[in-house]
């Protein structure tokens, strides 16, 4: 009996040591940030819009922490009068969503396993296109679709949108760079887990390397001010 419960502890805790090596070297692939190929510069801008990782199971009825529930209502409310105004206004909104297709992350986190209700878009966003590009890494050019749709639209703007500011739509951010796009960021359109003080910080940093900073109102009126333009 008692080697019996050894080997059965053995094996435990040999099986926790897998996971979280695996969790690790995961983790550490899913920061790797994608290189790209440069685009080509144009003088008129053309920009389009990213939704980034607002799912059920990080904001919604699925979501296993509150840390982005209890920002999720104001978020969306202002991500949807964006695309809203966007779409109106010819301006390619685009879906991004975190698949983890992983077995052994998904047994000590299914909240994001690939086919399931946490993986789905939150129910309370306006999903006003069909781009909705499925990523399994903090990039979301780790999918060469988004490469594929930004060229096809002649693109070299983009306007993000959504979370978490310090790690997906970071590292989104730094590929969009790598491969020059202008990058405008709407401050009350990104929420961290921390929003109080890593927010900030984060959007004083994207202001400190160039890269644009305005609020929704900002964006909306930049926005009106394009379209009035193009009719005179």
């Amino acid at each position: 009996m008692k080697k019996a419960v050894i080997i059965t502890l053995s094996i435990l805790g040999l099986s926790i040591v897998i996971l979280v090596a695996n969790y690790i070297v995961v983790d550490r692939m899913q920061s790797q940030i994608s290189e790209g190929k440069p685009i080509i510069q144009k003088q008129i801008k053309k920009q389009a819009v990213l939704v980034i990782d607002i799912q059920e199971g990080i904001t919604g009825k699925s979501a296993t922490s509150d840390d982005f529930v209890v920002q999720s209502e104001a978020l969306i409310n202002v991500v949807n009068r964006i695309a809203d105004s966007s779409a109106r206004n010819g301006v390619p909104v685009i879906y991004v969503k975190n698949e983890i297709s992983n077995p052994l992350i998904n047994i000590l986190n299914n909240s994001l396993a690939k086919g399931s209700p946490g993986a789905e878009l939150d129910s309370r966003l306006r999903v006003l296109s069909s781009y909705v590009i499925n990523k399994d890494k903090g990039d979301a050019f780790s999918n060469s679709l988004l490469d594929s749709i930004l060229i096809r639209h002649d693109i070299n703007r983009l306007v993000f949108t959504g979370l978490d500011l310090a790690r997906c739509v970071n590292s989104t951010v730094q590929a969009a760079s790598n491969r020059r796009y202008d990058i405008c960021l709407i401050s009350d359109a990104l929420i961290t887990q921390d929003p109080d003080s890593m927010k900030q910080d984060m959007l004083e940093k994207f202001e400190q390397r160039g890269f644009e900073v305005i609020s929704s109102a900002e964006y909306l009126r930049n926005l009106q001010s394009r379209s009035q333009g193009r009719m005179d």
